[in-house]
Order: structure tokens, then C-alpha cells, then sequence
């Protein structure tokens, strides 16, 4: 029988290691198949909201940091899994 493909033993699976956390903590990670995605919601309440008739360019009212703050990997438990399982093989990719 093969070894089931779920994400502890992905290569895009990036488990969360920190000394602080709690053993049922370490069981989820990040999956980093893809870029991080937008959480539209955080970045709605980042950003600078112009008041009536005042003017706000595009790079003022969004900064970089912003846009890095409200985005992330989504986060997986090591028992999940999906369509794009790829076999753990050395160490995981560095994004």
C-alpha cells in the first residue's frame, strides 16, 4: 500500500517549528505550492481611507509593508491534502 499524500510528506509543506508552540500546533504549517495570497479584509482595514474631496495616490494609500502584512501561505494541518502532492525529496523549496 503507498504512503498516503498528505502534507507532512509534501515538499511545499512547511511545518511550523517554533520552541513556544504546543504540540497540536506544530501539526499545521504553511503550504507554499503557490504565492502568498491577499486576505482582502486586513488590507481593506490597512490602507488609508480619504476623506470627502481629499485626493490619495495609489502608492500613498497602499505600502509595501501593507500589502506584505495581509498576505499569507495558507495554512494546512499535516493530515490534509490536495491535488498538486509532491513527495517530500530533501529539503523544502525557499521562497
Amino acid at each position: 500500500m503507498p504512503a498516503p499524500e498528505t502534507c507532512a510528506d509534501c515538499r511545499f509543506w512547511d511545518r511550523y517549528t517554533d520552541a513556544g508552540l504546543l504540540d497540536s500546533q506544530r501539526r499545521v504549517g504553511d503550504c507554499r505550492r503557490r504565492p502568498p495570497l491577499i486576505i482582502e479584509t486586513v488590507l481593506s482595514r490597512s490602507m488609508i481611507v480619504p476623506s470627502f474631496g481629499m485626493q490619495v495616490e495609489l502608492d500613498e494609500a497602499i505600502e509595501p509593508l501593507t500589502i506584505y502584512a495581509a498576505s499569507a501561505f495558507p495554512v494546512t494541518h499535516e493530515k490534509s491534502w490536495c491535488g498538486e502532492f509532491n513527495h517530500l525529496r530533501g529539503e523544502p523549496p525557499i521562497c
